[in-house]
């Protein structure tokens, strides 16, 4: 489940989880980045549901988030990594832990339990509400 799109839409049944955890992560000092490959899934929805829905995304861009990150080969070799021990993790998904193995960052929010399983060190398991 997609955090960027629980801290944008209300109703989402991660909204208040992702909020407190970005308040929590901000009170600290983090930089916030997102995968090229998250972007892109929030992108797909935000264009689904319209200009309104893209503008919020937009305006979350430039308030929010601190960086993009790109997926390098290295990336794209941890992910396979990742993938090959364990067949029903997604591609996407992959790339996006592998993402955030490979930028050095200091977690990763989300709410996917096999994310968290696979990398309890790095992954802050989000729980809806």
């Amino acid at each position: 489940m997609n955090i960027v799109s629980g801290l944008l839409d209300p109703g989402d049944a991660l909204h208040t989880d992702a909020g407190e955890a970005a308040e929590a992560w901000e009170a600290r000092g983090a930089l916030f980045a997102i995968s090229l490959i998250t972007w892109s899934e929030c992108r797909v929805g935000a264009i689904r549901r319209g200009p309104a829905a893209e503008m919020a995304l937009h305006r979350f861009r430039e308030a929010g988030l601190d960086d993009v990150l790109l997926p390098s080969e290295a990336t794209a070799e941890a992910a396979a990594q990742i993938r090959a021990g364990d067949l029903s993790v997604r591609v996407p998904d992959a790339l996006i832990l592998a993402t955030a193995h490979e930028s050095g960052a200091t977690a990763l929010l989300t709410a996917d339990r096999k994310l968290a399983k696979i990398s309890p060190g790095l992954v802050e398991l989000i729980r809806p509400s």
